[in-house]
């Protein structure tokens, strides 16, 4: 049998092959080094403005786009709903965990759950029949009270914690021709009013004693405008979002009313159709339940202090359109609220239910 002679193995490489340094040329060493000390240079300056700033990851400027994405993406997951409810309207939570909504149907009453979600009461403004009251939003305040706007009324109610009345807000001096509607409170206890007066649609700020610190806005169409404004949130700095849901947008206002941005009418992601609730999260992101989409829409909000009023410092992160393990969607969302371990209260109006989520 004839054998093949392969010659004798290559020099410098046992086992034959080129050399090593053949195969990892010094210029490739080099790149190869300096792409790794480039790397941890940029991870350890991130590090720095992480901790510097506070903000999130993919808020920080040295991060591009593509990779602040996938910092910034959030998954929304389904949680529970509380059903048995009445056309509700408007949805929030206590400090003690406590869970209040309102209905437009049946005997228009506003209902009480506990952190279980188990209801425990319901109260209606007082010398009211069903027909006579129509309780849209509600509010708790930090000492929890809670407060609630009656389109029939004009009004806004003010009950214990438990749902004893406590009397009525008081029409700040030349607004009482008021039609009081969105609701909420700061940390430090102004409430935030959106007013539908006819022709006159604005925001108004009152402080703790009810004293009228801030109106800004007027009827109509331009920036800074409001068509039906509903729902209010207010961020960490002070910052104002409103929900202009006629004009199908929201409107973004710095602490004294100037406006800052919006987030347009539009088809494309992360654009509005008829938004109604509105909520910021611990991490001043920026929650929006659109009534015509059927879809809540979550923003990250970044560069605000830029100051540039023709930039759109946000940008969407996730969204959420109804429970996926029955296929049920979200119908006409109207209300949202959102508790102090991060789960989300959305009132599924059409469908006569709460449905709560979490990240």
């Amino acid at each position: 049998m004839r054998s093949t002679d392969w010659g004798p193995p290559a020099p410098g490489y046992p086992g034959g092959g080129a050399p090593e340094e053949q195969r990892w040329p010094n210029w490739l060493k080099l790149l190869l080094l300096l792409i790794l000390l480039l790397a941890l240079g940029w991870v350890l300056l991130l590090s720095f403005q992480y901790l510097r700033t506070g903000k999130p990851i993919g808020d920080l400027p040295i991060v591009p786009p593509p990779v602040s994405d996938l910092f910034d993406k959030v998954s929304f997951n389904y949680v529970a709903t509380i059903d048995g409810l009445n056309t509700p309207m408007g949805v929030a939570v206590g400090p003690d965990g406590r869970i209040y909504v309102t209905e437009a149907g049946g005997e228009r009453e506003i209902r009480i759950y506990d952190s279980l979600w188990q209801q425990v009461g319901s109260f209606a403004p007082p010398d009211t029949e069903p027909g006579t009251r129509v309780p849209v939003y509600v509010a708790v305040s930090p000492v929890g009270d809670v407060y609630v706007s009656d389109r029939n009324a004009a009004t806004i109610f003010v009950f214990s914690a438990d749902g004893e009345p406590k009397g009525q807000v008081t029409a700040p001096a030349g607004f009482e021709d008021w039609h009081p509607l969105g609701l909420t409170f700061d940390k430090t206890g102004n409430l935030y009013i959106s007013d539908v007066t006819p022709e006159k649609h604005r925001i108004l700020i009152l402080d703790p004693d009810g004293n009228l610190t801030l109106n800004f806005g007027s009827q109509g169409e331009a920036d800074g405008q409001f068509w039906y404004p509903n729902g209010i949130a207010v961020d960490s700095d002070g910052n104002i979002y409103v929900a202009d849901s006629n004009n199908g947008r929201m409107q973004a206002f710095d602490k004294d009313g100037n406006y800052l941005f919006k987030i347009s009418r539009g088809m494309a992601p992360g654009d509005l159709s008829m938004p109604r609730g509105i909520a910021i999260d611990s991490k001043d992101r920026l929650l929006i339940a659109d009534t015509s989409r059927g879809a809540v829409q979550a923003y990250s909000i970044t560069g605000l202090e830029d100051g540039d009023p023709g930039k759109t410092p946000v940008k969407l992160v996730g969204s959420f359109s109804g429970d996926p393990g029955t296929g049920s969607f979200l119908t006409f969302p109207n209300g949202m609220a959102i508790d102090g371990q991060g789960k989300i209260y959305v009132t599924d109006r059409s469908n006569n239910r709460v449905q709560i989520w979490k990240y």
